[in-house]
């Protein structure tokens, strides 16, 4: 059964920041909230676009701030209210060194929640190491495991084998290749499918690199076409992936792409504009659809606390479920310390040990040696400009750690 935000306690306040400047907002109710480091308030925080060409991605920090919200409202936990700080990176990595010594060194946050970027958490992880500040990154690369962060969503190394399975096996493709970045996000998912297409005896028909910065994807898709295949993996956010579908359907090239969790939103429909209308995409996901019956508190608190937010954005369920994890690590730390507000090392003792199976958060189990995220995920597929389930939450491919190397 979920855990649920009614019996724990939620109300927030969000800090909405730039990455040289901090704005607090109050929560609703939650009256004179005590500042950081205060003895009655746990401070969390992150880092992400909340401006730029990545801010749709800013949802993620909405949804969080609402199961927060809700959590305060009803108590917090053991008395002691969360609030939340978020920093604005952009999503540039040269940005989230400031942001992370900002939320560390001023704000005194114990725990950093749901921190977008594979590349942007790179720059940072060593630091946070050194500080002994724990993470839950709201990212999936397998290199973002370390000594003080603990993964939510399972690595790309593991969703890249699971679209290749499903490709291979389920979807009956002749032709199967990968357009990937050169980068943490691009590399283990065209690993992670180049190991479960060895091991299902078959090959990669093309392995084509591009840059996800790049205006202009044609040469990209030219190269796919001319390898004939009929089913493409792609791991990158929306605005990156639509710009590969569009130069594909300006010259008549139209595979089933397959794709994973951070495009699974309808911001990718109106980037890609008529090249999904036949539907012809997939995607490897952790996280329950919104509309579906284990995520029914999810909407209930979303439609009084964000009504704004779009609930059948995927990145909208990532933030709910990060803030579900973090108030379990939470929870255990101010349990270890009687009652009272955890240092960031007192947390991040309480990081191992931690399980979820709570049906929003699936097969999530951290020890001391295994700091990787969810180890199941389901098949969506997209029908009428809606997200519906191909598959049940399946135990995802055990791809070992040197298919990376």
């Amino acid at each position: 059964m979920t855990r649920s935000p009614h019996r724990r306690s939620r109300r927030t306040a969000l800090g909405v920041v730039s990455v040289l400047s901090v704005v607090s907002l109050a929560a609703c109710g939650s009256g004179d909230a005590a500042g950081a480091g205060s003895d009655t308030e746990i401070v969390i925080g992150a880092y992400g676009p909340l401006t730029g060409p990545a801010a749709s991605l800013s949802v993620l920090y909405d949804a969080q701030k609402a199961y927060y919200d809700e959590l305060n409202a009803n108590g917090g936990i053991d008395g002691l209210k969360v609030k939340l700080v978020v920093k604005d990176d952009q999503l540039n990595p040269a940005n989230t060194p400031a942001a992370a010594r900002q939320l560390v060194e001023s704000d005194k946050a114990a725990l950093l929640c749901g921190p977008a970027g594979s590349p942007t958490t790179m720059a940072v992880k060593s630091y946070l190491e050194q500080r002994n500040v724990g993470i839950v990154p709201g990212a999936g690369s397998s290199e973002l495991a370390g000594e003080t962060s603990f993964l939510l969503v399972p690595d790309y190394l593991q969703l890249g084998a699971q679209l290749a399975q499903y490709a291979a096996e389920t979807a009956g493709a002749a032709k199967v290749a990968i357009a990937y970045t050169d980068d943490s996000v691009g590399q283990p998912t065209l690993a992670g499918a180049k190991w479960q297409m060895e091991e299902l005896g078959l090959d990669l028909v093309a392995e084509v690199a591009f840059n996800g910065t790049a205006p202009d994807q044609s040469a990209t898709v030219a190269k796919l076409k001319d390898s004939g295949a009929d089913f493409v993996i792609i791991n990158n956010t929306a605005p990156v992936i639509s710009q590969v579908f569009k130069a594909a359907e300006k010259i008549g090239y139209a595979p089933t792409w397959g794709a994973t969790w951070p495009a699974q939103t309808k911001a990718l429909l109106d980037l890609a504009g008529s090249s999904l209308d036949g539907g012809n995409i997939v995607f490897s996901t952790p996280f329950v659809l919104g509309e579906s019956e284990a995520a029914a508190e999810f909407r209930q608190v979303l439609d009084e606390r964000a009504p704004d937010v779009d609930q059948t954005d995927t990145i909208a369920m990532l933030g709910w479920s990060v803030a579900d994890t973090c108030t379990a690590v939470l929870e255990r730390a101010v349990e270890a310390n009687e009652g009272k507000v955890p240092t960031s090392e007192q947390v991040v003792e309480a990081m191992p040990g931690t399980t979820l199976d709570d049906g929003v958060v699936n097969g999530l189990a951290w020890t001391e040696e295994d700091h990787s995220g969810q180890k199941k995920a389901m098949i969506v597929g997209l029908e009428n400009g809606e997200f519906v389930e191909l598959t049940e939450f399946q135990d995802l491919p055990a791809v070992p750690a040197s298919a990376a190397e």
